[in-house]
């Protein structure tokens, strides 16, 4: 390999900034699963820098780091091409490596697919060994050859979530920049107003493109599962781990595009009545409804709304309410409307757990969350209920619901709205 391959090589494998951080159970999920398949005590996923082996993640040994030259991977890993030797000790290749020697291990089964980038970068191996002979079905070669591609996957996952935080961030502080420079510099709002837009639309691109390898990865792990059910119920719980993280990360990418859609999709006002779109997003909702009793005023009106963009204002506030609910009385949930001038206030209360004041504002920021560690929702969609109802010209608010729990009030006109170009 010449220096500058090998160079774009090593920066392949840092933009995934995998070296010395923690695997994460995906990842060592899918390494004790390829120990399973080839039916062997020991698995590793080696990646290959300058200097060093990094054992990023084992099964059935502590892993370590170690020098390039002393790497079995290292041998054959650029060439892309699976190593499978039942017997390491008879090639000579390998039979004089520490790992082989009993220097660092007496390693003698062998078997190695290499981690290729879509770019042709070779990143390092999926390794699984064993201290005696050992032989592989062609069948056998061949998942072992999926899982690598599943790895690979998996790194493409957490590079795209990391680049998407950040583009999150970078929204974010362009919009609190905005916000602050309103006042100062009014001339340079729609310049900025811009700016945000494209950055939303980015956004958007970026979640629907990280879709795509996570169907791959959900793909394989569900072929996965089907060869292993009924037969190795570890496995399959391992597998189930993994196939609820990639559950994880695609309702995180919906929620996203719903968001990124609510802000740039054209606004297309009509005379749209309330009640019936109230019953729409029930309609949707009823499999969370668990014995919840939603009251719809009767009275509710027609107002002048986009309906699309209406229902999913409705089930982004009604699905919060339901899902907040206290565990020791019945969730009762009331939707409401009141004239005020030429719009309508309408107001979704609940009896649930309640916003703390202080936090009453901050849970329309992007990724806002008043309780982080209890993994539910991704603090995305009260910011999208706050862009459809900025969208519509109106204002959108939480307080406390008398006798404990929250409302949600927002306005909407009552009479025709002029042209809204996205926010």
């Amino acid at each position: 390999m010449t220096a500058a391959r090998e160079q774009r090589r090593l920066t392949a494998l840092h933009e995934y900034e995998l070296l010395d951080m923690p695997a994460g159970d995906e990842l060592e999920a899918v390494v004790r699963v390829a120990a399973q398949v080839a039916g062997v005590p020991f698995g590793t996923l080696n990646l290959i820098d300058e200097n060093r082996q990094c054992q990023l993640t084992t099964t059935g040994f502590a892993g370590s780091d170690s020098a390039r030259s002393d790497s079995m991977c290292a041998v054959r890993f650029e060439t892309g091409q699976v190593t499978y030797l039942p017997d390491a000790s008879l090639d000579l290749a390998y039979a004089f490596n520490p790992w082989v020697t009993g220097l660092l291990g007496k390693v003698r089964f062998y078997f190695s697919a290499p981690l290729v980038t879509p770019q042709g970068y070779a990143l390092g191996s999926l390794c699984v060994f064993d201290e005696k002979r050992h032989e592989l079905t062609d069948q056998q070669i061949d998942r072992l050859r999926d899982l690598a591609q599943v790895l690979l996957g998996l790194f493409e996952c957490r590079r795209q979530a990391r680049l998407n935080a950040e583009l999150a961030a970078e929204v974010r502080q362009q919009h609190d920049e905005l916000e602050r420079a309103h006042a100062e510099r009014a001339a340079t709002i729609v310049e900025l107003r811009r700016s945000n837009h494209e950055l939303e639309q980015f956004a958007g691109v970026v979640s629907h493109d990280l879709a795509a390898p996570l169907t791959v990865v959900h793909g394989y792990l569900e072929l996965l599962e089907e060869g292993v059910r009924g037969k190795d119920e570890q496995s399959e719980q391992w597998i189930g781990s993994a196939v609820r993280a990639v559950g994880r990360m695609h309702r995180l990418i919906t929620s996203l595009l719903s968001y990124a859609r609510a802000g740039h999709a054209p606004l297309r006002a009509e005379r749209t009545d309330l009640g019936e779109i109230t019953e729409q997003a029930l309609t949707d909702l009823r499999a969370h409804l668990d014995g919840a009793t939603v009251a719809v005023s009767p009275e509710l009106p027609e107002v002048e709304a986009d309906p699309t963009l209406l229902r999913q204002l409705l089930q982004n506030l009604l699905g919060n309410a339901l899902k907040y609910r206290r565990p020791n009385r019945p969730c009762r949930v009331e939707v409401s409307a009141t004239p005020d001038g030429d719009q309508w206030r309408v107001a979704v209360a609940d009896n649930g757990v309640g916003i703390p004041p202080a936090q009453r504002e901050r849970v329309f920021e992007m990724f806002a969350q008043v309780d982080p560690a209890s993994g539910q929702g991704y603090g995305v969609g009260l910011s999208t209920c706050e862009r459809i109802v900025d969208r519509h010209g109106g204002r959108i608010a939480a307080t406390e619901t008398p006798g404990g729990g929250t409302t949600v009030v927002f306005t909407l006109p009552a009479r025709k709205l002029l042209p809204s170009r996205p926010s």
